[in-house]
């Protein structure tokens, strides 16, 4: 309700019990309802701050981050800043490359976080946190000041911690609801997603009895920055498990060593083809962004979590994603929908497709992607 909407109301409410029209009130209960208007709608907005504030799925940032360090035990996660080890090349003398002595690879600056000699591996990190400023393996980065002994390139030979983005706050916001919603038993699937929310750029995980190997979890990770997280991710992932955030094991690891046999693995991807004919290329970049987001809150149905399974959770369709356009105006004649499955180079034509089959433990963990868009004019 909005406060021009009670104030028609409350005039409409004068007129009715006087049984004459809205336009024949006079000046005095005009402005009696322009003051019962402000009283009323400070009182509504005020009890309905109340009402969002109870739960931590609606309420506002401050009251969600209050609860949410008392229930999880933290903030949401910063940007992560990313480090890398590279090589240097002598050239003369020994002169040492100074540690905060800094690097430039295109618009972003790295720092060295050690004394190096030159010709010995050095160690850098990014200044600006976050995925923006990731490198890669065989990069190259030119020293900002030019280095006595050494050349000015440095090249990345390894990456040592993967750079993150800050946390989304819908994303801190669902760990927090699954804190009060999940039911934590002994192992049971809850037990692990909870776990996994206390490592930073993993979105959630899906624990699975592993197939034909009684008393065996299989569980696929979600990252954030990367749907598919790295090895060392994984190992945060695998820590999480066996440790809480103060380092004191699980019970369960020393109860049940099938435990420590768990088979911790990144989430399986099927690729998303889309075709709209007879569209505007002009809305290219607005269509896929629509997609995307329509793709992101697309996940197997965990059915050990006890919920009633809902098809528009885990299914795409030709149906919905033609109404998610249309809400957005993208307009278009047709629409074709196709897939790869699991990453296979066979295009598929569907209408629907449902991901993380429960009833096939090849479908486990699987989550779509967008691969390709093309609007066609």
């Amino acid at each position: 309700m909005t406060r021009e909407d009670l104030n028609e109301q409350i005039k409409q409410d004068f007129a009715n019990e006087f049984g004459i029209p809205v336009d024949e009130l006079g000046k005095d209960f005009l402005a009696l309802s322009a003051v019962l208007t402000t009283y009323n709608y400070s009182m509504f907005l005020r009890i309905n701050s109340i009402q969002n504030n109870v739960w931590p799925g609606s309420s506002d940032i401050s009251t969600l981050l209050s609860v949410g360090f008392d229930k999880i035990g933290r903030l949401p996660f910063p940007a992560v800043s990313g480090i890398y080890t590279c090589s240097t090349t002598q050239t003369t003398g020994t002169t040492i490359i100074p540690a905060g002595n800094q690097f430039k690879k295109g618009e972003y600056i790295y720092e060295s976080l050690a004394d190096t000699t030159p010709g010995d591996p050095i160690q850098i990190r990014a200044l600006e946190p976050g995925t923006e400023s990731e490198l890669a393996v065989s990069d190259t980065l030119t020293s900002v000041s030019p280095l006595e002994s050494a050349g000015d390139t440095i090249t990345v030979t390894s990456i040592d911690t993967s750079p993150s983005n800050a946390e989304d706050i819908d994303d801190y916001r669902q760990d927090v609801v699954n804190s009060f919603t999940l039911r934590p038993n002994g192992g049971n699937a809850a037990d692990y997603i909870l776990w996994a929310s206390d490592v930073a750029d993993i979105r959630t995980v899906f624990p699975y009895a592993k197939d034909g190997e009684a008393g065996k979890i299989k569980i696929y990770c979600e990252g954030v920055s990367q749907f598919q997280p790295d090895s060392a991710k994984i190992d945060e992932v695998i820590e999480a498990i066996k440790y809480d955030t103060e380092g004191v094991g699980r019970v369960l690891v020393d109860l049940f060593p099938f435990i420590n046999d768990t088979n911790i693995v990144p989430v399986q991807i099927t690729n998303v083809l889309l075709t709209l004919n007879g569209g505007d290329s002009g809305q290219q970049t607005l269509a896929e962004q629509i997609i995307k987001d329509y793709l992101y809150n697309k996940r197997p149905y965990l059915a050990t979590l006890n919920k009633v399974r809902v098809s528009t959770q885990d299914t795409i369709t030709v149906v919905e994603i033609i109404s998610v356009l249309a809400n957005n105006g993208i307009q278009f004649t047709d629409i074709v929908l196709a897939v790869k499955i699991l990453g296979s180079p066979t295009i598929t034509p569907v209408t629907s497709y449902q991901f993380g089959n429960p009833n096939d433990p090849l479908y486990y963990g699987e989550i779509p992607e967008l691969e390709t868009l093309t609007i066609n004019v």
